[in-house]
């Protein structure tokens, strides 16, 4: 059951990934890497320097399809974001949890990618911003433990801390984080461990372990619980906000709770819910991750 399940499911996800529509301001950028050439996808949002999120996609899918369809295009263009979709090698990243990607330099990649997106005017380097869904999510934890100087803000999706990693991590500068994770993710598990259907793709701390770290590297005092609002719109996900606000460095961490939430991008369109849990429509990922920022 398992195996037709899986096999269904990447049929459904190689069928969507098969139609996205870039907007006509897109614009391609190509890096030369010890690894051949790689590509990002970029949105600007005016001419010269700009505030800019780095936005990077989960395992199996692409820039393309996440510029598309993750909310982060929409939310970087309301609040005069530059964008960037940048595209993982054989659709994946190297987030430290798994030997079969290890031969892939992801972090020199995006520390190339942040050079590139400053030394051409495109970015501000003072406000480079980084964001990632799932896999993408792992891997910008892994890019706060090892090159956290590039960054003014991170915001993960449906992501928590690789264990390989985490055991290492050492940020050079505290950067405000804020995470989106539902407590019935049937890949990335809330409460740590195995990542996968299966559990065998690498493990991972629990959610609330990663923030709580986060916090303790911010120098931040104890987490408080608000719970939210709930709507019509709610269904069975109830959302609490945890969130570390009294910071000695002055980067904040936030926690997002979705109870009943599965592998989904809150504020999305669910997919394939039977498979990867129930989503939450009342609370966009992406507007949230920028009213963070702001703050």
């Amino acid at each position: 059951m398992q195996i037709v399940g899986l096999g269904f499911l990447a049929a459904a996800l190689a069928t969507a990934l098969s139609a996205v529509t870039l907007p006509a301001r897109a614009e391609t950028m190509h890096l030369l890497t010890n690894q051949g050439e790689r590509e990002a996808i970029v949105l600007p949002s005016r001419q010269g320097p700009a505030p800019t999120i780095i936005v990077l996609h989960g395992a199996t899918s692409t820039a393309a399809w996440t510029a598309e369809h993750s909310g982060f295009a929409e939310a970087a263009a309301a609040h005069r974001f530059t964008a960037v979709f940048p595209q993982g090698i054989r659709k994946q990243w190297n987030d430290g949890r798994e030997a079969r990607a290890a031969d892939i330099d992801d972090v020199g990649f995006l520390q190339r990618l942040v050079s590139a997106l400053a030394g051409r005017g495109i970015a501000d380097p003072a406000q480079v911003y980084l964001a990632g869904i799932s896999n993408g999510g792992m891997m910008t934890f892994r890019m706060l433990c090892e090159a956290s100087e590039l960054f003014a803000g991170a915001a993960t999706v449906i992501a928590n801390m690789p264990a390989r990693i985490g055991a290492r991590c050492a940020p050079r500068k505290p950067v405000p984080v804020v995470m989106f994770n539902g407590t019935a993710d049937p890949l990335v598990p809330y409460d740590g461990g195995g990542v996968g259907f299966a559990g065998l793709r690498g493990s991972v701390w629990a959610a609330e372990e990663t923030a709580e770290f986060m916090a303790d590297v911010n120098a931040c005092a104890a987490a408080r619980a608000l719970p939210l609002p709930t709507s019509a719109r709610s269904g069975h996900v109830q959302v609490t906000r945890l969130e570390w606000t009294f910071c000695r460095t002055g980067s904040p961490v936030a926690l997002y709770r979705f109870d009943g939430g599965g592998h989904q991008v809150p504020g999305q369109r669910s997919f394939l819910p039977l498979f990867l849990g129930r989503g939450y429509r009342a609370l966009h990922a992406a507007d949230e991750a920028f009213a963070f920022f702001r703050r």
